[in-house]
């Protein structure tokens, strides 16, 4: 027969255990939240990286008046990805110090407002993240989708330009891709995919000469077709004939 204490030290085992179940859920969801956006930034550090590399090429191996046009095409690029570090990295700092757990959609919505603001009101900052925080912040409040991964919803918003955003209106109608974790229009795609589209659409976006193809792993900028035919010389274009692809980094 089991005696009154032990009935009394099992009861309080089971209350301790149900207490703390709560706070070891919520310390998970931040945890989860915080290696998905530790991995976007492992991403966009290598994409960064990569476009170094290609600069440093370009200006050996490009000449004549392509290179000019090429070498601001990369910049184009880098500068979004810049942006985008930026971004996850005060995401990353928001979670980390403020978020207790919970709903996250519920904690990003208000924050990424906030943060919007001190970007706009900071004299010395010029880089124009606001406008994408302040939209993301929308976006998430029009989500139809209350169970959808709200940090799988930003990186798909993300993927179509930070530093030139499309509205949340115009994202939310794009989407027609969901599957809870996933957040992108047509089938699933790497992140490493997802990013060389995400490239050409930024190139896209700053050019009125379509972009060339995308291949995986590399993006092909659309520099040839950008060249005047008077440019295309032998002796104007020397090594500019090539397409100028992002150096992979292993």
């Amino acid at each position: 027969m089991i005696s009154r204490s032990a009935k009394t030290n099992v009861l309080a085992a089971i209350i301790a255990i149900v207490m703390t179940a709560p706070v070891l859920v919520r310390a998970e969801e931040k945890s989860d939240s915080l290696q998905h956006l530790q991995e976007l930034r492992k991403q966009n550090v290598k994409r960064l990286a990569e476009i170094d590399a290609t600069l440093r090429r370009t200006m050996d191996e490009v000449g004549g008046p392509a290179l000019e046009l090429t070498i601001e095409k990369l910049r184009t690029v880098k500068n979004e990805h810049v942006m985008r570090e930026d971004l996850l990295n005060r995401l990353i700092f928001q979670i980390d110090t403020k978020f207790g757990g919970g709903d996250l959609r519920a904690f990003l919505e208000p924050a990424l407002l906030e943060m919007a603001k001190i970007d706009a009101t900071n004299s010395s900052n010029h880089t124009g993240l606001w406008k994408f925080m302040k939209f993301c912040s929308e976006a998430i409040r029009k989500l139809p989708e209350r169970k959808e991964n709200v940090l799988a919803f930003l990186e798909g918003y993300m993927n179509r330009s930070v530093s030139n955003p499309i509205t949340p209106d115009e994202y939310l109608a794009q989407r027609n891709y969901s599957n809870g974790a996933t957040s992108d229009p047509g089938a699933p795609m790497t992140r490493e995919e997802a990013g060389d589209i995400a490239d050409r659409r930024i190139l896209e976006m700053n050019s009125d000469v379509p972009a060339a193809p995308v291949m995986h792993g590399e993006t092909v900028l659309p520099m040839q077709s950008e060249i005047s035919e008077e440019s295309r010389s032998p002796q104007s274009l020397g090594a500019s004939a090539r397409p100028v692809r992002l150096l992979p980094v292993r």
